[in-house]
């Protein structure tokens, strides 16, 4: 029988300072008034300061770095045969050729990945290849229809799982345990109609509904539990984006609905998970958080509950960022 244990991280940028908020003051459909940080929110007035956001950076890095030490040092302490990772692409290694809802990468060869944060430095990345492969099948033997690929489509790895294990890497010891990526179509049609902004009469596919990745994370808990392996299972994205959020006009993050949705993982209801609405994800910048519902639906499973939670809210750097550990 196999033991897991599990966590969660944002892959998003941390900047250093509030750039990326002012470059959108550009955009020619925001409101006059929203043009002025003068009339933003209190909150994001005082992240912004006088510095465009410097200090308010410097402090969201530390705690946010703090966090991932504390998944790594977990993760060290569980000393997993792999570790499987639920994360999202944005056209990389899916596009105009093949879009699924979601695939196992169950590569054969290992990879050589560019550091998030380091680009001129690289991290060897390990591949579970029989877990993969194992892991595809007893999804298909369980009714869900799966895709899988032994080899890369247009990349090795797409930003966001080459960030997640640059950052579960943040002190650069060298990661030795082989990883599973698990991709989920998480912005659905946004990816092709939208390219991420902008509208269309005809919209896309969407992605998978918020029920059917909870029962996929479920169904993966289950089926690697009863392998032979040690397994950590870990969710990978940042919650609430701005960039998303049309009803903020693309500047602040939905931090009343990421507050729900926190609240809910205090108290390890993660059946609530289940019961969002994709609609409501979406409106709400959270469509990448459909990683997150999936890993709920492997706690909910294995009945494992939260060991440490940090959740560091931010008005100006795009987005909210959750870390945890389960046990």
């Amino acid at each position: 029988m196999g033991e897991i244990m599990a966590g969660g991280l944002c892959e998003s940028s941390l900047e250093t300072t509030a750039s990326t908020i002012l470059r959108r003051l550009e955009n020619p459909g925001l409101p006059e008034e929203l043009r002025d940080p003068a009339n933003w929110p209190k909150e994001a007035r005082e992240e912004l300061g006088d510095d465009q956001g410097a200090a308010s950076a410097a402090a969201l890095r530390e705690k946010v770095v703090k966090s991932f030490r504390v998944l790594r040092s977990a993760i060290d302490d569980f000393n997993p045969d792999l570790i499987v990772i639920w994360s999202k692409e944005q056209m990389e290694n899916f596009g105009e050729d093949c879009m699924p809802p979601y695939c196992i990468y169950a590569y054969d060869d290992d990879l050589r990945i560019k550091r998030k944060l380091a680009p001129d430095r690289e991290l060897e990345v390990k591949m579970h290849h029989e877990a993969g492969r194992y892991l595809a099948t007893k999804l298909l033997d369980s009714g869900f229809d799966t895709a899988y690929s032994y080899k890369p489509l247009h990349l090795p790895l797409a930003h966001t799982f080459a960030g997640l294990i640059s950052y579960l890497d943040w002190d650069e010891r060298g990661l030795p345990y082989p990883v599973v990526p698990f991709y989920v179509n998480s912005l659905g049609h946004l990816h092709l109609t939208r390219k991420g902004y902008g509208g269309s009469d005809l919209l896309s596919p969407p992605s998978p509904q918020p029920w059917r990745c909870f029962d996929l994370g479920a169904a993966t808990a289950r089926i690697l539990r009863d392998s032979p392996w040690r397994v950590a299972l870990i969710a990978g994205s940042a919650w609430s984006h701005a960039s998303y959020i049309e009803k903020n006009h693309y500047l602040f993050p939905d931090i009343e609905f990421d507050r729900g949705l926190f609240k809910a993982l205090e108290a390890a209801d993660y059946q609530s998970w289940r019961k969002l609405e994709r609609d409501a994800l979406i409106q709400s910048g959270n469509g990448e958080f459909l990683s997150w519902v999936s890993l709920a639906g492997a706690l909910s499973e294995l009945q494992l509950k939260p060991a440490y939670l940090e959740k560091v809210e931010t008005m100006i750097f795009n987005s909210t960022k959750v870390t945890a550990v389960f046990t």
